[in-house]
């Protein structure tokens, strides 16, 4: 029954079903509210801490950012001088409230503001001003009740030379009620002082009436451990009564920071007294506060776009607008013509039906991509590391891998059903490392960078094996592969507007194609000599220069409006230096003298000794990456210890003909398609450029939506893949073809001469010749000077200059 169901429905169904799905899901939930669809709202009423051993808070369908000082002073407006006003936060209220301005605080100065509260400023009022500025930062006002005459010339906003407007007002009240009922009046006076702060919220918000801030919240009444209470607390501060305090504020319509009550009520843990909490919670409750009223001043409105609480996605620009035309009307249109006038002569010069399906494929999941991670259509999570969930997905994807282990045709060293296992299952690691975010950890970034290493080590042995054998060192081959490698992230930077660079993998296999192509196209005959050796050795040495020097030419391209990281590059192509000319040696080893190695008398020998220097190999490379300092001092010596894994892993996979002669089809499957899961993820399995994780449904459901996400993400990469290869097939066709069969003069006139019925023939034959716009077109469809790879990478160069200078 599963099989014939698995006969009946395919990946690609499978996940187009669920994609529909979680669209319409999506938009049922969607706002227009501005306030509702850019998770404003959501961000000041719920979330959750996304790992109970840390204190990460995660708001619901958004990320935050991690607000610093730089950031503060620029939402705030940081005054310049003591004349300056309006461009502090003004703290109003009890303990809780003084805690909350502590770690505002802190975010000036932690030296200046690390008070705990034994400092004597207890019950009294503090002021924090900018460091090196006499101008205010933060005031924190005493006054547990409410009932001041500061705090009512605040909610009147009667501001005068010595109370400047503040930029942010937090009001907090409600423990000190419950504390001293006698004299506070208990749960009536708390009432009476919220109802006068809703009754001066409202004033303040009529038209010309005085504000009294752009911002104003208020605290909830903090949630209580009651067993961590000192006897005198545990007797007044009831928990049902802060339900109730809470609750009313809530029905009041107050703008009450509910997500603070939230961060308390689930982290018992973080407090010792049972009422104040700990300073990193009250740091986390401070940053959101920051995303909710700095985000829209802080955060640019351009790519890359990494946090989206209370952010409003920009506009698709006019590129994507034209993109989108083109893809959703324009293919089509040209679908439903080649339909219904097949002999159109204009025709010729459109890319054939199943071609253009394929394009419009190819372009509908581009503009998904820009929908799912360019829209607040569809939620966002923040990623974070947790040890046991990459664990999980690692021997997930194992578990996977050896229940599709299969033999193969024949036992091949490095053959291509290995090399596609290989790349799936690297890719997988490299998918679960991303999602986790796992690059704070050592002992998991180091162990990738060995996977992106193995990739580029397949660059170099593939293409120099390729030219080795084929001999064919013409431009054709070579554009097909730079083609089907650039053409997905090319498109993704017009459209996701990102750089080129950013999918690095793209330019950085590409480069490395270049130079091996390069390597061997300079004397090609030396390349079955010994002089191979030295070509090699000689192209190390000069790429080594020019990227220690600074030789690559980030200059000229600047000058033509292409702004690539120099830096980033530099690095990227470092790290791996070495790595590609590994492959290509291998190569060499393999074609020149591997038969005479296997026909050597001590060959068993070599295997078994081979085979215990790899299994050391890899001994030392993981003792050598755990004992470094970080990942950064590890980059310091990845060039150099990259190779001695990569070979160990080389030899032991190849190390018995079993091995050789087995496979797992589900890593090859990945394999197949590593190019566009690697791409891909930026935007379809990842979102915010790879600093989230995109949701398709309830974001609470991490796992289900995981597993969702995947499914979707794995078949249009699927459908991608064949997209791609179709369109590089389609601008790489040979265009040579005969010209349509011409009709003779001297032909009609024979027939003139051979009788009457004759002539008539003649011309008809001639009338149902394609008429003159059709040879017009397969002339220029055909022509000589669009058939020359070199005209075609100008033009294509060309284009690409002028896109990036308006797009």
């Amino acid at each position: 029954m599963l099989g014939a169901l698995k006969d009946k429905v395919s990946l690609t169904t499978a996940s187009l079903v669920v994609l529909g799905l979680s669209t319409l899901y999506a938009l049922a939930r969607f706002s227009p509210s501005t306030r509702i669809h850019n998770h404003c709202q959501a961000l000041q009423r719920t979330g959750w801490w996304a790992d109970d051993s840390s204190l990460v808070w995660q708001p619901e369908g958004c990320t935050l950012k991690q607000y610093k000082y730089e950031d503060v002073t620029r939402c705030l407006q940081a005054p310049l001088n003591p004349e300056s006003s309006g461009n502090y936060a003004l703290f109003i209220g009890d303990s809780t409230v003084r805690n909350k301005f502590y770690a505002w605080a802190r975010l000036v100065d932690s030296d200046l503001a690390n008070q705990s509260g034994d400092d004597g400023k207890v019950h009294a009022d503090i002021t924090v001003r900018w460091p090196g500025e006499s101008g205010v930062a933060a005031m924190f006002v005493w006054d547990p009740y409410l009932r001041s005459d500061l705090t009512k010339q605040v909610l009147d906003g009667a501001y005068n030379e010595t109370l400047t407007i503040p930029r942010l007002v937090v009001l907090g009240t409600g423990s000190w009620y419950l504390r001293n009922p006698n004299e506070s009046g208990g749960t009536a006076g708390w009432r009476r002082a919220i109802d006068n702060v809703v009754r001066k919220i409202a004033i303040s918000q009529r038209s010309g009436a005085r504000p009294i801030a752009q911002h104003v919240y208020l605290n909830p009444v903090t949630h209580v451990v009651p067993d961590k209470l000192s006897p005198e607390r545990f007797d007044t501060l009831d928990p049902q009564a802060i339900r109730w305090m809470n609750a009313y504020m809530q029905a009041a319509d107050l703008p009450v920071f509910y997500t603070w009550d939230e961060m308390t009520r689930t982290r018992p843990g973080e407090t010792q007294d049972g009422l104040h909490y700990s300073k990193p919670l009250e740091s986390a409750a401070i940053n959101v506060l920051l995303n909710r009223i700095c985000n829209r001043d802080t955060i640019p409105r351009h790519p890359p776009i990494r946090t989206t609480c209370c952010f409003e996605y920009p506009p698709p620009n006019r590129f994507v607008t034209y993109f989108a035309l083109l893809t959703l009307l324009g293919i089509p249109a040209l679908l439903f013509i080649r339909a219904r006038m097949p002999t159109l002569g204009l025709l010729q010069l459109v890319p054939s039906a199943d071609t253009l399906r394929q394009m419009l494929v190819f372009g509908s999941i581009l503009l998904l991509m820009f929908v799912t991670d360019r829209t607040p259509l569809f939620d966002k999570l923040q990623k974070h590391y947790i040890n046991w969930v990459f664990a999980l997905l690692v021997g997930l994807s194992i578990a996977a891998g050896a229940a599709t282990w299969q033999a193969d045709k024949a036992p091949v060293f490095m053959g291509r059903q290995q090399t596609d296992e290989w790349k799936g299952w690297m890719q997988l690691i490299i998918l679960a490392y991303h999602l986790m975010n796992a690059s704070g950890v050592s002992g998991i970034y180091n162990p990738v960078r060995v996977l992106v290493a193995m990739y580029l080590y397949m660059t170099g042995y593939g293409h120099f094996c390729y030219f080795y054998n084929k001999r064919d060192y013409g431009l054709r081959r070579l554009t097909a592969v730079l083609l089907r490698t650039n053409i997905l992230a090319v498109g993704l930077a017009y459209v996701m507007g990102t750089s080129y660079m950013d999918y690095y993998f793209a330019p950085l296999s590409s480069a490395w194609v270049l130079i091996v192509w390069l390597t061997m196209r300079i004397q090609p005959a030396a390349n079955y000599t010994r002089m191979a050796w030295a070509k090699i050795g000689i192209s190390a040495l000069a790429f080594n220069i020019i990227n220690h020097l600074h030789l690559w030419p980030f200059g000229l391209l600047a000058k033509l409006g292409v702004h690539w990281s120099e830096r980033e590059w530099e690095f990227r192509f470092g790290t791996d230096i070495f790595i590609v000319y590994v492959g290509m040696a291998t190569a060499l080893v393999s074609l020149q003298i591997g038969q005479q190695l296997q026909a050597h008398p001590r060959w068993a020998q070599i295997k078994r000794w081979a085979i215990l220097a790899s299994i050391i190999g890899v001994l030392f490379y993981f003792y050598f990456e755990l004992t470094r300092a970080n990942k950064f001092e590890y980059n310091k010596w990845h060039p150099y210890i990259s190779p001695f894994a990569v070979l160990s892993f080389v030899v032991l996979r190849n190390a018995t003909e079993y091995l050789r002669s087995h496979s797992s089809a589900a890593f090859r499957f990945a394999g197949l398609i590593s190019l566009e899961l690697f791409i891909a993820q930026f935007h379809l399995f990842l979102a915010a450029d790879t600093k989230a994780v995109l949701v398709l449904f309830d974001s609470r459901l991490w796992f289900i939506n995981l597993a969702l996400t995947t499914l979707v993400f794995v078949g249009m990469c699927k459908l991608l893949g064949t997209a791609s290869g179709a369109i590089t097939a389609w601008m790489m066709a040979n265009t040579a073809k005969s010209e349509p069969e011409s009709i003779m003069m001297a032909e009609i006139a024979h027939q003139q001469q051979a009788g009457g019925e004759a002539r008539p023939r003649a011309l008809d034959r001639l009338a149902s010749d394609p008429p003159l716009m059709a040879r017009v077109g397969h002339r220029l469809a055909h022509a000589s000077l669009f058939s020359s790879l070199a005209v075609r990478w100008a033009v294509g160069l060309l284009l690409l200059l002028a896109l990036n200078k308006y797009y």
